[in-house]
């Protein structure tokens, strides 16, 4: 393998990086929403250049949306000479899952998990803040714990306009005071507060179970905007997916 294309399929949006071989961050990314299914060729097309047809390059994927990974794979074939693995199908995490039902957790917590561990140790805990807010908890010894799965902001601040009769649209932006002086800055405020005395919270219940050690890791398209109110996030690696699936293909 020369260059790795690494590709997380999530709810929202479709991100995707280029590792050099040897290489811990991405020297190129796209990001495109799932739903725009039209935009694929031609956003990987220009992703990919003159890799494309080189075969030097190795694809690997995470995804939580099975109609998106079928179009997309058919694309890579259609637009690049490269060999496919697809996380859950013919590549696994290599992390012990100590879910209850293991096939019920997400690829991308999982890749998420390892990744964590892998590059800041162990014990530690995920907050991805995508379309849902996820919880991934990582024990002191690497396995995957479990967690927790919450609405995401975004997710919260349209239910409060489609939910209501009088409540405004607002778009999520920072907020002032913790005392909201308007409507909109009640909501922004609402949801950014709360959502960062949440998971404060619930890291001191994590700590009082794994340790006062306990490293706490941002994701997800929201996680600068939320380290703002939160102070028991310690680090942000809005790559941490990419860079857990370049993990993965390293290990195998």
């Amino acid at each position: 393998m020369e260059f790795l294309l690494a590709i997380d399929i999530g709810n929202t949006n479709i991100t995707a990086g280029i590792f050099a071989a040897g290489g811990q961050n991405p020297i190129k990314k796209i990001k495109i929403p799932t739903a725009n299914f039209t935009s694929y060729e031609s956003s990987f097309a220009r992703l990919l250049g003159s890799w494309a047809r080189s075969g030097d390059i190795d694809v690997i994927i995470s995804s939580v949306v099975p109609q998106a990974l079928l179009r997309l794979t058919k694309i890579l074939n259609k637009i690049a000479e490269c060999r496919k693995l697809i996380l859950g199908e013919n590549i696994d995490v290599p992390i012990k899952n100590l879910y209850k039902r293991k096939s019920e957790v997400g690829q991308d917590r999982l890749v998420n998990a390892y990744a964590a561990g892998a590059i800041y140790g162990t014990p530690a805990i995920v907050v991805d803040f995508g379309t849902a807010v996820t919880f991934d908890v990582i024990s002191k010894k690497g396995a995957y714990l479990g967690g927790l799965i919450l609405p995401g902001i975004e997710m919260g601040l349209i239910s409060l306009y489609e939910k209501t009769a009088a409540l405004p649209k607002v778009n999520l932006a920072p907020a002032g005071h913790i005392i909201g002086k308007t409507t909109v800055e009640s909501i922004r405020g609402g949801m950014l507060y709360g959502y960062a005395a949440m998971v404060d919270g619930l890291v001191s219940k994590y700590k009082n179970i794994l340790g006062s050690r306990l490293k706490t890791i941002a994701t997800g398209g929201n996680a600068g905007l939320m380290k703002r109110y939160s102070k028991s996030i310690l680090m942000i690696d809005s790559d941490l997916t990419l860079k857990g699936l370049n993990l993965i293909f390293k290990k195998n």
